[in-house]
Parts: C-alpha cells; sequence; structure tokens
C-alpha cells in the first residue's frame, strides 16, 4: 500500500487515510505487529476485511476457524451451482408475491428437479411426458435442459438450508411424477 505504486487518500493533515471500521481494523494491526488471529467472533469480519487488503497470510489461517470454514464450504456448495444468487432471488420474490395472496402468509415455489437415482425407459415417449415439468416455476432454461445440467435434490437442500440460514422459516415436499419420468417437483414454502 505505501510503496508508491498506489495512490493513498490522505485526510486534512496528509495523514494516510484508510477507510475502514475502527474498531476491526485494529485487529489488522494487531496481526501486522503480531501475528494475533481475532477472536473467534470476529473472524467472519476480519476474513473479509482481509481479503480486501490482501493479507494472504491472515485469511489462510481465518479459514481454519470454525465460522470462516463454514461460510467458506456453503460459498463453494452453493455457488457450484450456475446462477444460484440469482434463482435464490427469483425464489424470494416469487414467494413473497405468494404469500402476499395467501392468508396463511405462506409462498410456494416448485422447483424441477432431475432424481437422483438412474432410471432406463424403454419407451421413448415417457421421456417426453411433462406432467412435472408443467407445476415448475423454476427450471433450467429450455437450452440448458439435459439430465446432466437439471437441478438436482443438493441444489434445492443448498438452497433450502441458506434461506433458513438467512432468516426465513421453510418447508420442503418433493412431488414425483407418477409415469416414472426422472424429474420431481420440489415444493418449497416459505412462512412469512
Amino acid at each position: 500500500m505505501f510503496s508508491g505504486r498506489h495512490q493513498i487518500l490522505r485526510d486534512k493533515e496528509e495523514h494516510p487515510f484508510i477507510d475502514a471500521d475502527p474498531t476491526l481494523f485494529r485487529y489488522i494491526l494487531e496481526y501486522l505487529r503480531t501475528e494475533a488471529i481475532p477472536p473467534e467472533d470476529l473472524a467472519l469480519d476480519m476474513y473479509k476485511m482481509a481479503s480486501y487488503f490482501s493479507i494472504e497470510p491472515l485469511r489462510e489461517r481465518l479459514l481454519l476457524v470454525p465460522p470462516v470454514a463454514k461460510m467458506m464450504v456453503k460459498e463453494l456448495n452453493c455457488n457450484r451451482f450456475r446462477h444460484y444468487s440469482e434463482i435464490k432471488q427469483r425464489v424470494i420474490k416469487l414467494a413473497i408475491e405468494r404469500a402476499a395472496l395467501d392468508p396463511s402468509y405462506s409462498g410456494v415455489v416448485n422447483i424441477l428437479v432431475s432424481l437422483n437415482c438412474q432410471r432406463n425407459f424403454a419407451d421413448t415417449s415417457l421421456m417426453e411426458h411433462k406432467c412435472v415439468r408443467e407445476l415448475a416455476d423454476i427450471q433450467k432454461d429450455d437450452e440448458d435442459f439435459s439430465d446432466s445440467s437439471t437441478y438436482n435434490e443438493q441444489f434445492v437442500h443448498c438452497l433450502l438450508g441458506d434461506l433458513n440460514e438467512i432468516g426465513f422459516t421453510t418447508e420442503i415436499t418433493f412431488s414425483i411424477c407418477t409415469v416414472s419420468c426422472p424429474y420431481a417437483v420440489a415444493k418449497l414454502t416459505i412462512k412469512f
């Protein structure tokens, strides 16, 4: 930062100005002086701050602290699904719209998923069966739709866990096609 390669913000007295929460920044300074790790209850905030200031040794050490490790596992798990954040926002918005019309204040969103079990179809007309696909509010784009690219149960459980973690009360049930096609609808209910 002070190598001369970067422009540094300065205050009125020409002192370097670092725009950071002073309560947290003191732990950055303490780490730079003594390599002391901040308290565990501040680990997530400190990880974000260490990332912002590109303090890789601190980031690496904080990855071993349970709250940061848990966050990383969740992010890696959920972010393996393309457009995960956008889909989560669509689900929440649709649930809000539906809950506004429901006296129980519950918003139901149907997500099309492929089943984990492999099935063998002798009759190809079954593969074209669309009963559960027609119920789905959320499914992958048609050009992206194949057995290997459909949402799966892990996607739905990741979404469910994420929604619960941020404070929503949720329930999930699965409706499986009665004609033995490889898809199901995950009925995700968000209670407001």
